[in-house]
């Protein structure tokens, strides 16, 4: 605060005429002396308030957790003396106790640099953490809790206009007897090996635990084995750890041809994944599993193993006989009505699914029957080969599969005179239910009978030659 002084001027002149005739022998009575004239100054000052201490607070308090930080449930800490002192801590200005909410107040006389002291209540207690509340000045520990400046805080400066600061707080770690602790419970860990048959890394229904599988309990470093143990009949296992800890379980492959299944693949059930690493520096072993001072056992350390087997023998492939049926859709339906006959002398083929290579062909009988083989299961097509102006029906017409029509009948399209991929298992032995319907076909020449008179009453028929039907093989329509 700047201090405003006014000023009064006020001047005497004093004229002092003395003659000399009065003051100065031998002077001329009529001479006259002149003394100088002086001007006086007289400053009064503006009065001036008493300064005004400064109030310092305002809060010491038992720091349960350590960190630095007033949490709820923290208490205040009564009888703890709090000093102030100059910047250079060479001078105590005031002294308090904090009372029974561990609140204080020291003063300062003036404006200007200080430090404020907080004196350990025991040489076995601590200052808390200095500026830890995330920047809140109203709830953190201001004294510094080691180095040259141990127990102050850092320099405050207060200014003139400032008559209190409240915010002067200091956390103390009190020095408590340890509680008596337990003997340390050894801790057991198991439990399940188990046979993964599906090898997905997770316990299925159906998946029987494997006996006599050796499991260890070594530390963390791997360099000191605890405990072992081999599986029961139902792949239960315990191992045991001394203490609280960090340690790996390892589980020993009952084959060198085995191994183990992938690990925490059960969708985060820790019950039923397996939790050894089945590749890697630490195969064999799981990853570190730490133990707590109160845990007395952990019973989802799992191992799914995947046997080695010898292959069973597969038999020699068979191959598929696929058919069966061309016929002469009368009405064009696309379906295989009553009366309709089928047609004889057709071309099928067995070609790959990609239309690349021809596998088989076929030729329909009188019935218009036909089947072709299928060397293994697989994707294949057939294809039919137009006899000359006949056409194909609509295909899958009707919902029976063993009466529509299966050949892609559209001209433009790239399958035509093809059936759409004929998908075949390994399981599958024949599929008979592969037709084609076709329109506008030339029927074959129909045998005639000629009866030649004769005295006797005897007729000898004659039959009008009919074409080899194993020379008679139609060209496929080309239509572009």
């Amino acid at each position: 605060m700047r201090k405003r002084t006014g000023r009064l001027g006020l001047v005497i002149m004093l004229s002092i005429m003395i003659f000399a005739s009065t003051l100065i022998p031998h002077a001329d009575v009529n001479a006259q002396v002149t003394f100088p004239t002086f001007i006086f100054t007289i400053i009064f000052p503006t009065p001036t308030r008493t300064p005004t201490p400064i109030n310092l607070g305002n809060f010491v308090w038992d720091d349960l957790d350590q960190d630095g930080r007033q949490d709820a449930g923290e208490p205040g800490m009564p009888n703890v003396t709090v000093q102030v002192w100059n910047s250079a801590k060479t001078f105590l200005y005031d002294s308090d106790v904090t009372d029974a909410n561990g609140q204080y107040t020291v003063v300062a006389p003036l404006a200007g640099d200080y430090r404020v002291r907080v004196v350990l209540p025991s040489v076995s207690d601590q200052f808390s953490p200095k500026d830890l509340a995330g920047g809140d000045n109203l709830l953190d520990s201001d004294i510094n809790p080691s180095g040259t400046n141990s127990g102050f805080t850092d320099i405050i400066t207060i200014a003139s206009n400032v008559i209190s600061i409240t915010s002067i707080d200091a956390g103390i770690i009190k020095f408590r007897t340890p509680t008596p602790t337990r003997t340390p419970t050894p801790i057991n860990l198991g439990n399940f090996v188990w046979d993964d048959l599906d090898q997905d890394g997770r316990q299925d229904a159906g998946e029987p635990g494997l006996p006599n599988v050796t499991v260890q309990v070594w530390n963390s470093a791997k360099t000191f084995l605890y405990d072992s143990d081999v599986t029961d009949a139902n792949g239960q296992y315990s191992v045991v750890a001394p203490l609280a800890g960090d340690y790996r379980v390892r589980v020993v492959l009952p084959s060198v041809s085995d191994q183990f299944s992938p690990k925490d693949l059960a969708g985060g059930s820790d019950t039923l994944d397996s939790d050894i690493n089945p590749s890697g520096t630490n195969l064999g072993f799981t990853d570190i599993i730490t133990i707590a001072s109160n845990v007395i056992s952990i019973s989802s350390i799992d191992a799914g193993i995947i046997k080695f087997r010898t292959p069973t023998p597969t038999r020699t492939p068979t191959p598929i006989n696929l058919g069966n049926f061309v016929w002469h859709d009368l009405d064009e339906d696309g379906i295989q009505d009553a009366g309709e006959p089928g047609v004889e002398g057709v071309v099928v083929q067995l070609w790959n699914d990609a239309k690349t290579q021809l596998l088989d062909t076929a030729v329909t009988n009188a019935n218009g029957n036909y089947y072709v083989v299928a060397p293994l299961a697989g994707d294949y097509r057939l294809r039919v080969l137009l006899p000359p102006g006949a056409g194909f029906s609509p295909i899958n017409q009707g919902a029976d599969d063993t009466k529509d029509s299966d050949f892609t009948s559209i001209i433009i399209s790239s399958n035509y005179g093809f059936t759409g991929t004929i998908s075949i298992a390994s399981n599958v032995i024949s599929i008979s239910s592969i037709d084609a319907g076709l329109t506008n076909v030339t029927p074959f020449p129909t045998p005639t009978v000629s009866i030649t008179p004769t005295s006797t009453p005897t007729r000898t028929p004659t039959q009008t030659p009919v074409a080899d039907l194993d020379e008679k093989v139609y060209l496929p329509l080309l239509v572009r």
